[in-house]
């Protein structure tokens, strides 16, 4: 059993390295692409926010660094549930082959962006640094929300992978779904930022999202030196979310599961 399960796991990282080996073939820049969309994407927000709406340093913390921290996690969550979601379909010639575990597929996606994901966090790190923020232990707190990360990413992919075997159409609902969390999400913005005092009802709303944590979490961690601010009772929250996701995308994949090579 343990050898099974090590083998796996071996299988999972040596798909992954694969996965990113094929995304650079024919490709001048090769891997840097996949870091490179999302780094574009915080500098023009920092130039709108920052530069042309003379946003001003969030907490005492500057903007670009700020964002950079909140724009490195949620830019590893989108990267990984997109790729995700049509693992089954990339991998269809495997779903024929009855003694493959497909179960192993969308950790394969997760981890590819995983290892661009820290590519990125070495970047943000360097940004830190010249901005005079100095490391710190509580950097180490980025572990257990990109663990997190991990656990909510897995469930949910399992959920659209599984789903979209059978209907086509997930992908780009899952897309329309990331474009509309990023905005949702305090990735550019800050819950102090915004004149919601009057609204406590949004504020409730908002915070539903399970990823508004983990984004908290990483600025927490890497700025503010607080990794585990948010309090017991949000972790009991996103915890609770995150584990009922994994066992509805584990039960959604075992009643899938036979019919995924009829389809495919």
């Amino acid at each position: 059993m343990k050898n099974n399960v090590e083998m796996s796991w071996l299988l999972v990282l040596r798909l992954a390295a694969h996965d990113l080996r094929t995304r650079a073939l024919g490709s001048m820049f090769g891997f840097a692409w996949s870091f490179v969309q999302p780094f574009v994407m915080t500098v023009i927000l920092w130039f709108v926010f920052a530069l042309v709406a003379n946003a001003g340093a969030i907490r005492g913390v500057p903007f670009l660094a700020w964002l950079l921290a909140g724009m490195s996690v949620w830019s590893f969550f989108s990267e990984a549930l997109n790729q995700a979601t049509g693992v089954f379909c990339e991998y269809a010639f495997m779903a024929r082959k009855v003694n493959f575990q497909l179960v192993i597929l969308p950790p394969v996606k997760i981890f590819a962006a995983l290892a661009v994901h820290l590519v990125f966090l070495f970047i943000v790190a360097v940004v830190l640094l010249l901005n005079g923020i100095p490391i710190s232990r509580h950097w180490l707190g980025v572990l257990y929300y990109l663990f997190a990360a991990v656990v909510l990413l897995s469930g949910l992919s399992y959920i659209t992978a599984g789903l979209h075997v059978f209907l086509r159409d997930v992908g780009q609902m899952v897309n329309v779904a990331l474009q509309f969390g990023f905005w949702i999400t305090p990735v550019f913005w800050d819950f102090g930022m915004l004149p919601l005092k009057d609204h406590p009802f949004l504020v409730f709303i908002l915070r539903l999202n399970p990823m508004v944590y983990i984004v908290e979490g990483y600025r927490n961690s890497l700025l503010f030196s607080s990794p585990f601010a948010s309090g017991w009772g949000e972790a009991v929250y996103f915890w609770g979310i995150a584990s009922g996701l994994l066992g509805l995308g584990a039960l959604l994949f075992r009643k899938l599961r036979p019919q995924f090579a009829d389809v495919l």
